[in-house]
């Protein structure tokens, strides 16, 4: 019996714009600015939606932004700045692979054989939430997480509206996050 244990920390991703921040015809791929604090009036906020303003909806926003930076550590470490690339990481993932095997005697006289079952990725057959891969899918710029959209300049500040963040995917292209079993 062998059990195998592998845990790592997620691929690496960076944290831009929704949009196309710097007009170069390109979005998504522009690194997002964090004002310094909150309050500090740098940025202007507001909700997502044509009758929303920064006026009847910026206290919102700002809370909404702040309260997502708060999760993460690349965002807060960047307050007053540029987030830098590829600064914050995927969930962790954990696995495990159990293997059975049983040595048996061979056809000749002198020689013998293994036979063995793995299950791969163990912990998945016993509770499909265990060993998964959660990770940032890859889009224009990379591996990117987004929350704001650069909406232009009002009295000579940024104006940002707060969308929810991009969530982690499942990744599932060649089963990774699933049990296999061979013998």
């Amino acid at each position: 019996i062998g059990l195998f244990y592998e845990g790592r920390e997620g691929k690496p991703y960076s944290w831009t714009f929704n949009n196309d921040m710097n007009g170069d015809g390109v979005a998504g791929n522009d690194l997002l600015y964090v004002p310094k604090g909150v309050g500090s009036g740098e940025v202007l906020f507001k909700l997502p939606g044509a009758s929303n303003t920064v006026a009847n909806s910026g206290a919102a926003a700002e809370t909404k932004f702040w309260s997502i930076v708060e999760t993460s550590q690349a965002l807060r470490k960047a307050k007053g700045g540029v987030v830098e690339r590829n600064s914050e990481f995927s969930r962790f993932t954990n696995s495990f692979d159990l293997r059975f095997s049983q040595e048996v005697p061979g056809f000749f006289s002198g020689h013998k054989g293994v036979i063995a079952l793995d299950l791969l990725n163990f912990g998945n057959l016993i509770n499909r939430r265990w060993g998964r891969v959660e990770e940032i899918g890859f889009g224009t710029g990379g591996n990117v997480r987004r929350f704001v959209n650069y909406a232009g300049i009002q009295d000579g500040k940024m104006v940002y509206t707060v969308n929810d963040p991009t969530d982690y995917a499942v990744r599932q292209v060649r089963g990774e996050s699933q049990w296999a079993a061979q013998v």
